[in-house]
């Protein structure tokens, strides 16, 4: 027993292991950002856990709150946005692009600049992800809840 816990803190320790909840400084590392903005986009992702010494993040939420965001070379500053190329969307939403391209012309969210061959083809994110909600799909309830369960996390 005592191989197999040394072993799985060990590739804890090595980040093998996906972590779900991270500290304020792992996000200011991978955000590059102070740790105030760090701590006011994490609480607006809804990704901030105050516990009696410490906070945590979650992860999952924080990520998925950051996914429309990119950070701008020259300022350093963290903007949102609304528009993306088909490369960029369907990796995002880890989509292949031709399904991308036929989801986002069914969403109604392609917007094409130009009369030229080599036209720019950009889709609206906020469109698109209205047009994914349809996709979602109901949660079910467990045969067996564990006790103490709250909600989501």
């Amino acid at each position: 027993m005592v191989n197999t816990l040394s072993g799985s803190v060990s590739a804890y320790r090595n980040e093998q292991i996906n972590k779900r909840y991270i500290r304020i400084e792992e996000v200011m590392s991978m955000l590059n950002v102070s740790k105030e903005e760090a701590l006011e986009i994490a609480l607006a992702a809804g990704a901030r856990y105050k516990l009696s010494k410490i906070t945590l993040i979650h992860k999952g939420r924080l990520v998925e709150f950051m996914k429309h965001f990119t950070k701008v070379p020259s300022s350093n500053k963290i903007v949102e946005k609304k528009f993306v190329r088909i490369g960029e969307g369907s990796m995002t939403y880890s989509i292949g692009h031709h399904r991308f391209i036929e989801m986002a012309r069914a969403a109604g969210a392609v917007y094409k600049i130009g009369t030229a061959k080599g036209n720019t083809i950009l889709i609206n994110l906020e469109v698109f992800d209205e047009y994914m909600e349809q996709f979602r799909e109901p949660p079910t309830k467990m045969k067996h809840p564990l006790p103490n369960m709250k909600g989501d996390d």
